[in-house]
């Protein structure tokens, strides 16, 4: 690149190798629009933040299972997601053990509302990286195809067909929860 930054690709390389420097500059990088994409989800500014330093600081210890580099973005992100899912059922058990009677009631139409979104959840994360990538690209960061293809390393034509085959295989897998 012509600024002198590095790719992202070869960053995490970098800092597979043990360069805490390369991590820093991809953290530097990322961090605001991993923050900005958990507090849209999750609506709490502090609890967004709590998440993000959570997503990185697990990103860094296990960035050796990252098989695509330069998918390093929505990587952090599905790793937020999933500890922001994986609190708000901690959090939820706690308050519904905590409530009282009319409050469980409310809160048992609430979790099986919630049961539904793990389930989408769950069956987003055992798609395929590539279809899971996409789709989080497609869906959540509002990238085009062209834009996808450059992340995932396919062309546009292919990012279709990812998208195409990845609905398809989400559908399967959420099948116990369409309506009758």
């Amino acid at each position: 690149m012509g600024d002198g930054s590095e790719d992202t690709h070869a960053l995490v390389l970098r800092a597979r190798s043990g360069d805490r420097r390369a991590y820093e500059v991809l953290v530097s990088r990322y961090e605001n629009g991993v923050y900005g994409h958990l507090l849209a989800r999750l609506g709490d500014p502090e609890r967004a933040q709590e998440v993000t330093q959570d997503a990185f600081i697990t990103a860094w210890t296990t960035l050796a299972r990252l098989e695509k580099p330069a998918s390093f973005r929505s990587w952090v992100i599905g790793i937020g997601l999933n500890l922001a899912r994986r609190r708000k059922k901690e959090v939820a058990n706690l308050e519904l053990l905590e409530a009282s009677p009319e409050r469980r009631e409310s809160g048992a139409l609430a979790a099986i509302t919630n049961e539904r979104v793990d389930a989408v959840r769950r069956a987003i994360e055992e798609l395929p990286e590539n279809y899971r990538d996409a789709l989080l690209l497609h869906y959540f960061d509002k990238q085009r195809g062209r834009e996808i293809g450059k992340v995932l390393g396919v062309s546009e034509g292919a990012v279709h067909m990812i998208l195409l085959r990845a609905r398809k295989a989400l559908a399967e897998k959420l099948e116990a929860f369409a309506p009758e």
